[in-house]
């Protein structure tokens, strides 16, 4: 959670690798792994057993996982105040935005949808007010990153496998908020973007770390049942591996890199003295409003959402973006694998 993420690494030395919780995340990735690997060899996702041994591994790994990253990342105390209302009444501008978001959190809970046009409008104000803010670099690598997520996502949008709005309007507004994210970063320090700091080999150590991390997660969504069943159109070896980078890209842009700073951004000035509220605050309104846009009946998208948005938003706060979008890309190709599987 500082402005050096590039160099977390280099500061987990010898005597944290042998730490409890070092131990205990390597153990529980292990058996997660072995026994979720187990269960998809011996078709689990076709008999949907072991449903209760499942919800354990991933409650018990994800616990463990957050232990993990919580004691491997650098103190919050760290992060600078911020004072987004500055014009306001002093009593008023800390209380304003943590009430209108938690409004915005009950009609979103309910259904009401709003939240995604809403991203779109304070994107684009933000590019307007700090307009003198835009350089070339992060326009072109935003433009980029929109690109090959668009490709990636294409057979899915030819084969209607994904709408209208999931992915024109979210690759449409992705660079925006690309650029938006990173006039945000600057004036939070939370989080963190190799790319954005120019730098792509650690951009991509960070996703291939975020992938190894999120392995048994990936295990865990395609014994679930995910991405589905009887699609036929997943027939060339390279599906699996190009669709994952639309959600691990797009999605990662939206729910993560923008939501989350941006709410922190508006709440920390109400918790000033204890930024941990305002962090968490900020994830688990990105985790739940994530798993509220996957469909289904509420409770299961809640359960989504703390299930798997909530630890990408962690993820993302602990280490940077490209760690979150890693783990993303895992979480969805190992089920893309299994349809390639079943539908050759």
């Amino acid at each position: 959670m500082i402005t050096k993420k590039s160099e977390l690494s280099s500061t987990i030395n010898k005597r944290h690798m042998y730490s409890l919780y070092h131990i205990a995340f390597f153990t529980m990735w292990i058996i997660t792994t072995v026994s979720l690997g187990a269960m998809l060899y011996n078709g689990v996702r076709s008999t949907f057993q072991f449903y209760q041994e499942r919800n354990i591994l991933h409650v018990g790994y994800i616990l463990t996982l957050l232990w993990y990253l919580i004691r491997t990342s650098p103190s919050i105390n760290q992060l600078t105040d911020v004072n987004p209302l500055q014009s306001f009444n002093p009593k008023l501008k800390e209380v304003i935005p943590v009430l209108a978001l938690i409004l915005l959190f009950v009609a979103e809970l309910y259904g009401q949808g709003i939240v995604k046009p809403l991203l779109i409008l304070l994107s684009i104000w933000i590019l307007i007010v700090w307009r003198l803010e835009i350089r070339l670099t992060p326009l072109l690598t935003g433009l980029i990153i929109t690109i090959t997520a668009s490709l990636a996502g294409l057979p899915m949008w030819l084969n209607h496998y994904v709408g209208p709005f999931t992915y024109k309007v979210m690759l449409i507004f992705a660079t925006p908020m690309f650029l938006a994210s990173g006039m945000l970063l600057k004036r939070t320090g939370l989080g963190g973007s190799q790319l954005m700091n120019k730098q792509l080999r650690k951009a991509v150590l960070s996703f291939l770390s975020g992938c190894l991390m999120f392995l048994p997660i990936g295990l865990l969504n395609a014994a679930a049942g995910s991405s589905g069943y009887l699609i036929t159109w997943v027939n060339r070896w390279w599906l699996p591996f190009s669709l994952p980078l639309f959600s691990g890209i797009v999605e990662e842009l939206w729910y993560r890199l923008f939501m989350v700073s941006l709410v922190y951004y508006l709440v920390r000035p109400a918790f000033t003295k204890v930024p941990t509220i305002a962090i968490l605050f900020s994830v688990l309104f990105s985790g739940v409003v994530f798993g509220m846009g996957h469909g289904g009946n509420l409770l299961d998208n809640f359960i989504l959402g703390l299930m798997f948005g909530v630890p990408l938003a962690i993820l993302f706060v602990m280490r940077d973006w490209e760690y979150a979008a890693g783990a993303h890309y895992m979480i969805n190709f190992i089920p893309w694998i299994m349809v390639f599987l079943e539908a050759t």
